[in-house]
């Protein structure tokens, strides 16, 4: 065990949390309920970490390990996530609003990931039946196959400008179903 201190991104001599721990999750899970509104939480390995419900406005979680994290209900608005993995991290009811979410990998089957790219995108990108689609998307949170056989080629433009801006996980699955 050691000591460790999560500390602000903004102001680097406010801890939002410490104590003796095996590691920054176990930290996190001994201080749960601790507000950590901008904590510095670059490149930590919170793989698997219940995070759900905490407040984690403006923390920096760039390259961070999130994978199988519950962030159900956390509160991430303008959190850095920026090439954090968020694989199989459970961000149902998530607030991503005005996240940095460039470079996040892992986001492919999560619909909260989805709308807030969505959100930022320019409403002008897309066409009026490419907004059906993504409307279709977002509020019955179909799967693959129901897209592919709703949407085809629409859905493929989607991705493909998503992909543009960054964001490719879509269109390479997208392009891996098989007609069905």
């Amino acid at each position: 065990m050691r000591e460790i201190k999560i500390v602000s991104r903004y102001d680097s001599s406010k801890v939002l949390a410490s104590g003796k721990c095996e590691s920054i999750k176990d930290c996190l899970d001994k201080n749960r309920g601790a507000d950590l509104g901008g904590a510095d939480l670059r490149g930590a390995n919170l793989r698997g970490a219940n995070l759900g419900g905490a407040d984690l406005r403006g923390a920096n979680l760039w390259g961070a390990n999130l994978e199988e994290a519950d962030l159900w209900g956390a509160n991430l608005g303008g959190a850095n996530l920026g090439g954090a993995d968020l694989g199989g991290a459970d961000l149902r009811g998530a607030n991503l609003g005005g996240a940095d979410l460039r470079e996040a990998k892992g986001y492919l089957n999560s619909h909260s990931f989805f709308q807030e790219v969505i959100r930022q995108q320019k409403v002008e990108t897309f066409t009026d039946k490419e907004w059906v689609c993504i409307g279709h998307i977002c509020i019955q949170r179909l799967c693959w196959k129901s897209i592919k056989n709703r949407f085809d080629k629409t859905a493929m433009r989607v991705f493909k400008k998503l992909s543009k801006v960054g964001f490719d996980e879509w269109e390479a699955k997208y392009i891996s179903i098989k007609e069905v």
